[in-house]
C-alpha cells in the first residue's frame, strides 16, 4: 500500500517537522453536504427574458411539459427526453425543458448532449446553481479541466456573492460522480476549506440501494499548521492536510481513522488517484479515535 501511496504525494512529503497525529484531535463529522443544492424558483417551461409569446402556446407547452415530467418521473428517460425536444425545437428557451433533458441525458451517460442542453440553459440563466454543478460533474467526466476551472470559479463566485441565499449556505456541492462496479463514488467539493469542518474533498461510497458505504475526506488541519510554522519559519507558507476515513457501522460514524498527513494541497488529480487507491487497499491507520470519545 505504501509503494502506492507514496509516489501519488512524494513531493509534497519531503517536510520532517516532528509533528504527530496524535497530538491533533480527530476532525469534526461533516454536515452532511448538499447533493442537489436548493433552488430559487426553477426556470419557467418555455418562456425566457425579454419573449411575449402567445399564452395559448404557452399553456400547450405547459401541457406538453407536465406529460413529459410524468414520464420523466415513471423512469420513461427517452420518451421523455423527446417530449422535452419537441418543445426545444419550437422554443429553444425552453428553459425547464432544456434542465429536464440535460438531467435525463446525464443519467444516461451521454455527457456532451447533457452538456449541450446545460450550456444553452446556463447562458440563459447563469445564476442557476443546479445548471452550474451538473456542468461541472459532466465536464469533469469529459476531462476538460479548463472547462471546469472556469465553471468553479462561477460557482465560487456565486456562492460568495449571496444571490442565492439557499447556495451561499451551503458548505460544499458535487464534482463529480464515479461509477465504481455496482456502486458509485460522489466526490463533493467544499467552498472555503479554512471554514468548520475543515474539510476540502469528501468521498463517499454508496451502494445500488443509495445506502452510505464509506466516507473519505481530506481535511485542513489549522492546529498542525500552526505548530509547524511556529516550529521553523521556512514553513511560513505551509498548510498541513490529513486523510481521513469514518468508519461506519449501520450508517453512523463510530470511529475515524486517519491515514497520512501531507504538507501542500494536492490539485484534484492527486487526491482522485489517491482517494482511489485508499478505497481499494486501504492502509493501516496512523491514527484512530471513537467519534465521541477524547483522542488518545
Amino acid at each position: 500500500m505504501k509503494e502506492k501511496l507514496l509516489p501519488l504525494f512524494l513531493p509534497m512529503l519531503s517536510l520532517t517537522c516532528g509533528w504527530t497525529l496524535a497530538q491533533t484531535p480527530p476532525p469534526p463529522t461533516p454536515k452532511p453536504h448538499v447533493v442537489e443544492v436548493p433552488q430559487p424558483e426553477q426556470p419557467s417551461v418555455a418562456t425566457a427574458s425579454g419573449d411575449d409569446l402567445d399564452p395559448a402556446k404557452v399553456a400547450e407547452y405547459q401541457k406538453r411539459f407536465e406529460e413529459g415530467y410524468a414520464l420523466e418521473q415513471a423512469g420513461k428517460l427517452a420518451e421523455a427526453r423527446a417530449i422535452y425536444d419537441g418543445i426545444l425545437a419550437e422554443e429553444p428557451k425552453a428553459k425547464r425543458s432544456l434542465l429536464e433533458a440535460g438531467k435525463i441525458s446525464f443519467k444516461l451517460n451521454e455527457l456532451a448532449r447533457a452538456d449541450d442542453y446545460l450550456e444553452k440553459l446556463h447562458a440563459l440563466v447563469p445564476d442557476f446553481p443546479e445548471a452550474i454543478e451538473l456542468l461541472i460533474q459532466i465536464n469533469q467526466t469529459l476531462k476538460r479541466d479548463v472547462k471546469v476551472e472556469l465553471l468553479l470559479r462561477d460557482f465560487r463566485e456565486l456562492h460568495d456573492s449571496g444571490k442565492v441565499p439557499e447556495l451561499s449556505q451551503s458548505l460544499c456541492f458535487v464534482r463529480e460522480r464515479i461509477p465504481l462496479g455496482q456502486q458509485e463514488i460522489v466526490i463533493s467539493q467544499f467552498f472555503d476549506y479554512t471554514q468548520d469542518p475543515n474539510t476540502v474533498w469528501m468521498a463517499e461510497v454508496f451502494d445500488p440501494t443509495g445506502e452510505l458505504k464509506r466516507r473519505l475526506l481530506l481535511n485542513y488541519d489549522a492546529d498542525a499548521t500552526r505548530a509547524l510554522r511556529a516550529k521553523d519559519a521556512k514553513y511560513a507558507g505551509t498548510q498541513v492536510f490529513t486523510w481521513f476515513e469514518h468508519v461506519l457501522k449501520e450508517g453512523q460514524v463510530k470511529e475515524i481513522d486517519a491515514y497520512l498527513q501531507i504538507f501542500a494541497l494536492p490539485d484534484y488529480q492527486k487526491f482522485r488517484s489517491a482517494m482511489l487507491v485508499i478505497l481499494a487497499d486501504p492502509p493501516k491507520p496512523i491514527y484512530s479515535a471513537p467519534v465521541d470519545a477524547p483522542p488518545h
